[in-house]
């Protein structure tokens, strides 16, 4: 399994780009390595939602992805509220499975 980052997006409160939260790992975030948050992320969607080509953190450890969302990551525009390769609170930092 590989994925690459598409980048830092702005999020929605109630009409989310990426609509489901699928796995929240906020509660394990080892903060000297958000790679292993961000890989466990891509592990879950990967395993779980086989056909979705995209997947995102947001909120530092809550994994979302949706079977459109390759279509609807974006529509809020680039943000720059982004640490690590993670979003911050109503932030996504996105991937995609190559």
């Amino acid at each position: 399994m590989r994925y690459r980052g598409l980048g830092c997006f702005k999020d929605d409160r109630v009409e989310h780009a990426i609509p489901e939260l699928v796995k929240n790992f906020r509660s394990t975030i080892d903060w000297s390595n958000m790679g292993k948050t961000i890989n466990e992320c891509a592990e879950y969607v990967h395993k779980n939602y086989p056909k979705n080509k995209v997947f995102a953190v947001q909120f530092y450890g809550e994994c979302w992805t949706g079977s459109e969302a390759e279509y609807t990551y974006d529509i809020y525009g680039p943000s720059n509220e982004c640490w690590e390769n993670v979003g911050k609170q109503y932030t996504n930092y996105v991937y995609t499975f190559e």
